[in-house]
């Protein structure tokens, strides 16, 4: 297979990095402000509720240059970049396909110096103004018809039609997409066995649970992972030919747990539920106490905090 012909996608929190960049910048930059998002969680849109989260670190004397510093301070795991450097090596091409934004996820790499490893990166457009006031909005903005994916995505992006445009561009021979939530389920369903496409899915998190209540959306081969060592030694194997042992788990009934060294996958996951919803514009006071009820999916796993205790 030539190199050149791969198509790695990735999600960014919890998969690139080991934290949750929105939860991240808030926890180490105002207390009081990151209690409110946890409070807001299943309340209110997430990038709606960032943006205005935002406004108010910016109101309390927060600069970019304590954003952009926190950013920097994210860890990311030198295995993962690592295994970013061989498959750039290896001449594949590599997107992000995130809802977090534009700046968190660039300052993040620039931090790192591997900026310059990424294709592309599909998120939520972000920029600070001449204040320095850091301002984030939806990707499918309010402004057009909702993208009405049936599956557990979030209403501000379809990452599922998005992957698809990318594997749409280019007659790829092979296209990896990892990640770890419940919004990376519809991107999953979107690859190809006959392409020896792949999911790299974090194992216990939301992505493994939904491929195993629904593994019959998932045609691409499933690997799981648990930590940045596991994702090394898989982009080894996917050009090396190196066994799975102890990554990939293998079983044609859903509870298998068997670890495996073969190459031959079954795939497991998951039910669906539909994203919602518009957002009403809120003071930060009416984020406290608001009562609104956004779907089961944004309720339970957009940006969840407990989700990433768990990690």
């Amino acid at each position: 297979m030539s190199p050149s012909k791969r198509l790695f996608v990735f999600d960014f929190d919890w998969t690139l990095i080991d934290a949750d960049s929105d939860y991240f910048v808030f926890e180490h930059l105002s207390a009081e402000l990151s209690k409110i998002q946890l409070d807001s969680i299943g309340k209110v849109q997430w990038t709606d509720l960032q943006q205005r989260l935002l406004g108010e670190l910016f109101d309390r004397g927060v600069s970019r240059e304590d954003i952009e510093r926190t950013l920097a301070s994210i860890p990311f795991a030198p295995e993962r970049i690592e295994a970013l450097k061989l498959m750039k090596e290896q001449g594949s091409d590599l997107y992000i396909l995130s809802d977090a934004n534009t700046v968190y996820i660039e300052t993040v790499l620039k931090a790192y110096n591997i900026d310059h490893l990424f294709t592309g990166i599909i998120t939520n457009p972000a920029s600070f103004d001449s204040r320095g006031r850091l301002n984030v909005t939806r990707y499918h903005g309010l402004d057009k018809q909702p993208h009405q994916c049936p599956l557990p995505c979030e209403p501000n992006l379809c990452k599922g039609l998005e992957l698809q445009k990318l594997i749409d561009s280019h007659p790829w021979e092979q296209v990896v997409y990892m990640g770890d939530a419940s919004n990376d389920f519809c991107p999953s369903t979107r690859l190809s066995r006959e392409r020896d496409d792949l999911v790299l899915a974090r194992r216990g998190l939301s992505l493994e649970t939904r491929i195993k209540e629904r593994p019959e959306l998932v045609k691409a081969e499933i690997v799981f992972w648990q930590d940045a060592q596991d994702v090394l030694e898989i982009t080894r194997d996917i050009f090396f030919g190196r066994n799975r042992t102890g990554v990939a788990f293998l079983g044609s009934s859903l509870g298998s747990t068997a670890a495996s060294s073969t190459t031959s996958l079954s795939t497991m996951v998951e039910s669906s539920s539909s994203a919602s919803s518009a957002v009403d514009s809120l003071s930060i006071d009416e984020v406290k106490t608001s009562s609104q009820v956004l779907s089961a999916v944004e309720s339970s796993d957009s940006k969840m905090f407990a989700q990433a205790v768990k990690a």
